[in-house]
């Protein structure tokens, strides 16, 4: 009963306290009233014990408010800051390798047989149609003689029927049926001459002819490889794009990539082909780009940092003080009419200067409160002090500034540029205002 007494006495000595306060500083019972969450019984209190707290405050001798914090009229001071449009950084990196423009490896043509002789040695360069390796022929070549004469006797029976048959000796149907015989004589030369043709090796195309794994002497067959014939005037990049980059991929779009093994040079080049689905494993798409290798200083296997720029998105562009985090998601105080109305905003990304978001309630050119949001409430008065100027950046609609990689396809900068934000990803995070700061990953791959 002693500890409920004690507790009644201490209660009533801190309304007491309380009221004392108020009657003494005004003020104080007047940012009790513009609290939204004063009961009705306490706001009645409150004007019972300081009439004068309902009433707006007076100005001081140099114009201002005797709360720094308000304005005349009980209106809260603020600076304020004005929406403009900004373009979203859409700089993609990902790791890709080399391989040839073209490469063929070379096996014997549906044929059997040992080798005489190799004409070319490994690392040799080749044109299209160059011999690589001779199989031994005699068979063939007896072969394509038996036909020519072959040939020969069929045309001598033609012309021996064709003039009997000018003295109507033979009918024109026995004619025909020589005529046939030579034909058909004909296309055994030509298949013996093929035959023996395939006894060379030939290089299919122009290029650089690789380890050479068969020697004179060698019985090969169709699944003995001969030689591999990489054309590497031109290297073909193969990387991966993720998929929130895939809908802003086209042919032709120039890139740049660095190899890992000579991060001094740049190498540019272009899309040259896109996959027509995802892999599901990973969710990227197979891209390939074509770089040019005319000093002949890539090979095929190395690989690449690939750096691609693609065309950014439009978006509002807010100061990082306006955005808010409250329980429901980021907001800006936007000032309407000299009062302050909430505005939910959802982040896009996120830059040193400004925050690119997507607001259903914001427009260019709205003024949103950047300081004095601590005092700041929903429909309530606002004074501007003054309106901060959109930085140059902001009113530019260029992309962000080069990426750490290369300039097209090619190698590493010096300074790496900071790297792109992922645009669906930085508008789940916490952002500067109640919450942490956010950060979203960058887009290497």
């Amino acid at each position: 009963m002693a500890i409920l007494k004690q507790v009644l006495v201490t209660f009533l000595v801190l309304i007491v306290a309380a009221a004392a306060y108020i009657k003494w500083d005004p003020s104080a019972g007047r940012a009790v009233l513009d609290s939204e969450m004063a009961p009705g019984f306490v706001r009645t209190a409150i004007l019972f014990v300081a009439p004068e707290a309902g009433e707006p405050p007076a100005a001081t001798a140099e114009g201002t408010v005797g709360n720094p914090r308000r304005g005349s009229g009980g209106a809260t001071i603020v600076v304020a800051d004005t929406v403009a449009t900004g373009v979203t950084r859409t700089a993609m990196r990902s790791i890709g390798t080399g391989e040839a423009a073209r490469s063929v490896v070379v096996y014997p043509d549906n044929t059997t047989g040992i080798i005489e002789e190799v004409q070319v040695q490994s690392g040799d360069r080749v044109e299209a149609g160059s011999i690589l390796a001779r199989l031994e022929r005699a068979n063939e070549e007896v072969a394509v003689a038996r036909a020519q004469l072959g040939v020969e006797a069929a045309e001598d029976k033609l012309r021996r029927f064709q003039r009997l048959q000018n003295s109507n000796t033979i009918t024109a149907v026995e004619v025909t049926d020589v005529a046939r015989e030579r034909d058909n004589a004909r296309l055994d030369l030509q298949a013996a001459e093929i035959a023996l043709g395939k006894r060379d090796i030939r290089a299919p195309i122009a290029g650089r002819v690789g380890i050479v794994s068969a020697d004179q002497g060698d019985l090969v067959g169709n699944d003995t490889v001969i030689a591999t014939i990489d054309d590497r005037s031109q290297l073909k990049v193969v990387f991966f794009t993720p998929e929130s980059f895939v809908q802003d991929l086209e042919i032709g779009a120039p890139l740049q990539a660095v190899s890992t093994a000579r991060p001094n040079r740049i190498h540019e080049g272009r899309i040259v082909a896109i996959d027509s689905r995802l892999d599901e494993a990973s969710r990227t798409l197979r891209t390939e780009a074509m770089i040019e290798n005319t000093e002949d200083q890539l090979r095929p296997g190395m690989s690449f940092s690939v750096s691609l720029e693609l065309d950014g998105e439009t978006f509002l562009s807010v100061d990082p003080l306006a955005v808010v985090w409250e329980r429901n998601g980021p907001i800006v105080w936007k000032i309407v009419d000299e009062k302050a109305a909430k505005a939910p905003v959802r982040i896009v990304e996120r830059n040193i200067d400004r925050i690119l978001v997507a607001s259903d309630t914001l427009k260019e050119g709205d003024l949103v409160v950047v300081e004095g949001l601590q005092t700041v409430r929903e429909g309530g008065p606002v004074e501007i002090q003054r309106v901060r100027p959109v930085p140059a950046a902001a009113e530019e609609t260029s992309p962000a500034e080069g990426v750490a990689l290369e300039t097209p396809l090619g190698e590493e900068s010096a300074t790496p540029a900071p790297a792109p934000l992922d645009r669906a990803a930085a508008a789940q995070l916490p952002g500067p205002g109640t919450g942490p700061s956010g950060s979203a990953r960058t887009t290497t791959r």
